[in-house]
């Protein structure tokens, strides 16, 4: 609906207009004022689409009225309308920017005509307002696409690209090369991000109190980019977001009854630098099995295995001898490095300690190969008492799997491979399920922490993100070759979260799914 504003000192000639447009049911509300300065009053204080004014008037003629308007509201449409003796006064409106005008008395005919011109004019303004509006929110979507997508590449190692600098412009990211920047890691062990992302995002946004930006990693993990000036008072920023990591984990415990574990990052100065810590923070992410605390310092890498308990020892050692009884040797390999990297600080184990539970490993081994291999044990022995570190026990020990791995690498491959197939076969036939690492490594009778550890050296991908590329892939494939809708493919594929499933796949395809069914699937 449009506004008209009619104006003329003769008050049945107002009625006539605004009869006339309702009759027709022309597109407009009507307001009226009987003279120039009454309509200009109104004018500066309501929006009005188009000024339909006598030039004839008290006060202030319309000639006046019109010239006067253009100042407060310039792209108003005018439309005069007079008396044949008054065609020279019409034509210097016209050459005040009027639509066109109209002679008295008003022919129907030619009123009609005239306002399906108006009206016409008036809606292309509109469409062209609503597309500019589009284009901006496009644009600024597209920044926030762009700022996420950069964000992704930097942590994932990607950011290559010789127009790196522009890119970093574009999306508003620039800036932070002037500052001091930590990353927070959250993780938690069922889903939850796909669930609760808008919640969890305006809680971290209203609660940090610095500069901070937000990417959803998978479902089950986050990362929070938080910059701070390098002038800040605060001399230990990183204990200060330690502290807020912990209020991070109360409100995830008390909000939503879930466990998480949290990593804050050191200092890194530079972007293209968030890929090595990001890489060291997942590290430990995979090892938190072994933590005390829920919440710790990337720096404190080496305490993360410090507190594995007497239970936890005799799990890791039990799957060991399982390994050896079976002559699974490859398998055997992947549970003496898990083993090792669990221990890796020595403040928990000491260096004897380590010597004599290797050694123990080392004897189930020369016993389930026979008596023609007790030089190997003797061997062996005399190398341990001769390691100055965990890494040269770690050395020993592969090295001498290694010798009885050239014998049967061909048998202990496929079981390895058989393993990893089976996951990967149960991933391809239950995607469209809540299935996560606990339910898959029950299904493979295997520990949640030993089948992530194996399905990464294996693959060289984690198994959640193994997970979400299969589902990605699915739903590529319905959105090209099916109409089924958004909505129910989001079911199929996994994800109980419409908006959560259009931002994963645009994150990973750089389409939404809408899009990328309207290309085709080209992309």
């Amino acid at each position: 609906m449009y506004h008209i504003l009619v104006v003329d000192d003769q008050q049945a000639e107002i009625e006539a207009i605004e009869w006339l447009i309702h009759k027709h049911a022309l597109p407009f509300s009507v307001a009226q004022a009987n003279d120039g300065e009454v309509a200009l009053e109104y004018i500066r204080g309501h929006h009005v689409d188009l000024l339909f004014t006598d030039i004839r008037m008290p006060f202030m003629d319309g000639l006046e009225l019109i010239k006067q308007a253009k100042v407060v509201v310039p792209d108003l449409k005018v439309l005069i309308y007079s008396a044949y003796g008054e065609f020279e006064y019409a034509q210097k409106a016209i050459q005040l920017g009027t639509v066109n005008y109209m002679l008295k008395p008003i022919d129907v005919k030619e009123f009609l005509k005239m306002f399906q011109s108006i009206i016409a004019i008036l809606e292309d303004e509109r469409l062209q307002r609503e597309k500019d509006e589009l284009l901006i929110k496009g644009f600024h979507k597209g920044v926030a696409y762009e700022k996420e997508k950069l964000l992704f590449d930097l942590l994932q190692g990607r950011e290559s690209d010789v127009h790196y600098e522009e890119r970093a412009a574009f999306a508003g990211l620039n800036h932070l090369v002037n500052k001091r920047m930590y990353m927070i890691m959250i993780g938690l062990q069922n889903r939850f991000f796909d669930q609760h992302h808008t919640e969890a995002f305006e809680f971290f946004q209203s609660t940090c109190k610095y500069e901070m930006l937000f990417l959803n990693m998978n479902e089950y993990q986050s990362i929070m980019l938080v910059a701070i000036d390098p002038a800040s008072k605060n001399s230990d920023n990183q204990q200060e977001l330690m502290a807020y990591g912990n209020w991070v984990k109360e409100w995830l415990e008390t909000r939503f009854d879930r466990r998480s574990f949290i990593i804050v990052g050191s200092p890194v100065d530079k972007l293209e630098g968030l890929h090595d810590e990001f890489t060291q923070m997942e590290e430990l992410m995979n090892f938190r099995f072994f933590m005390e605390s829920s919440v710790v310092c990337s720096k404190e890498d080496e305490s993360i295995h410090d507190h594995i308990d007497d239970e936890s020892l005799e799990l890791m050692l039990k799957d060991i001898y399982t390994s050896i009884a079976r002559n699974e040797y490859r398998t055997l390999e992947h549970r003496i490095e898990f083993l090792i990297a669990s221990m890796r600080s020595g403040k928990r184990f000491s260096s004897m300690y380590a010597k004599l539970l290797f050694t123990e490993i080392l004897k189930k081994i020369v016993e389930s190969q026979g008596k023609r291999n007790s030089n190997l044990l003797k061997n062996g022995f005399e190398r341990i008492a001769l390691c100055n570190s965990i890494a040269e026990l770690k050395q020993v020990i592969l090295s001498v799997f290694q010798e009885h791995l050239q014998r049967i690498e061909t048998a202990t491959d496929d079981h390895c491979r058989k393993v990893i197939e089976d996951v990967q076969t149960l991933i391809q036939m239950e995607y469209g399920s809540d299935i996560g690492v606990d339910y898959l490594a029950k299904r493979v009778f295997l520990s949640p922490s030993y089948l992530s550890f194996l399905f990464k050296k294996s693959t060289g991908q984690s198994l959640v993100k193994y997970i979400t590329a299969v589902r990605m892939e699915r739903a590529k494939e319905l959105l090209r070759d099916s109409t089924i809708k958004v909505v129910d493919i989001a079911s199929r594929v996994g994800f109980a979260n419409t908006s959560y499933f259009n931002l994963m796949f645009k994150q990973y395809n750089g389409l939404t799914p809408v899009q990328y069914r309207e290309v085709g699937g080209r992309r």
